[in-house]
Order: C-alpha cells, then structure tokens, then sequence
C-alpha cells in the first residue's frame, strides 16, 4: 500500500468536506445568479473527487519498501521544498499585517526561489515585478484591500 497517497487523498477529501460543510452558511443570491458559495463548493467538490481517486490508488499500489521510506523523508527534496512553501505561508499569516503586503509576498516568494536555487539578482526581480503587479491588479484594479504595513507606516 502506498500509504503517502493514501494519506495525502485522505487529507484531500477531509479538507473539501470541511471547506463544503463550511459553505452551507454562506448567503444565496436571489434569481438564480451564483452566490459567494459557487467556487469554494466547486474546489471542495474537486479536491475531494480527486483526493478520493488518489486514495484509492495509493490502496491498490501495494508496496512493502514505503514502511521503510517514512524513515528518510527528510532527506526527500520534494518534502524539503514543501516545508519551505508552508513556512512561507504561516510566516505571511503571521506577519502580513505587520510588514504588509509588498514585503511579506516579495520576502515569501525570495524564500521558495532562494530554496529552489533561482540566482539571486534574478529572484529578487522576479518577486518584486511579480508582488508588485499582483498588488496592482488586487489593490488597485479590483479594489481588495491589501495590509499596508511598514510601507506606508
């Protein structure tokens, strides 16, 4: 049994069922129009389809060494790489508000470039073009406010 897949479909599915249970309370519009809950139902839907599928192929993958892999997954670069992309996600959470939006994205997207080896000087412009024209497009464009932060004091 492929017990990473199945684990990682179970997660899948636990999430979808969460995140639809979630949107239950979610408003309805009147005359058929879509309501907030349209997306979030539609990606719950998916995610856990697709997480059941690859439960259920990571049941019917029957192989004996995956006890034996769980013991050197910190040495697997893929598990590294996500342990970077989840710090990058918690240290944005807890410290958007602080430092703001333009900071925190570009510092987030510095750290998973800097992880997956980008040269510096190339990295640094990739994440301050890219955090620049996505807080243009949310901020500006589609009005979501962003956290200002040390920027704008």
């Amino acid at each position: 049994m492929k017990i990473s897949d199945t684990v990682v479909g179970a997660g899948f599915v636990a999430a979808g069922a969460l995140i639809f249970t979630a949107t239950l309370t979610y408003p309805t519009l009147e005359g058929g129009h879509p309501g907030p809950a349209l997306f979030p139902r539609i990606l719950a839907t998916l995610m856990i389809a697709f997480g059941g599928l690859l439960s259920l192929r990571g049941l019917w993958a029957r192989d004996a060494s995956d006890t034996v892999a769980w013991r050197s997954l910190h040495r697997n670069p893929g598990f590294l790489n996500a342990l970077v992309v989840l710090a990058g996600v918690l240290a944005y959470i807890l410290l958007v508000e602080r430092l703001g939006f333009l900071l925190m994205g570009a510092a987030v997207l510095l750290g998973i470039m800097w992880r997956l080896k980008v040269p510096f000087p190339k990295a640094l412009l990739v994440a301050a073009v890219f955090t620049t024209i996505v807080h243009f497009l949310f901020a500006k464009i589609l009005r979501v406010p962003l956290a200002l932060g040390l920027l704008w004091w």
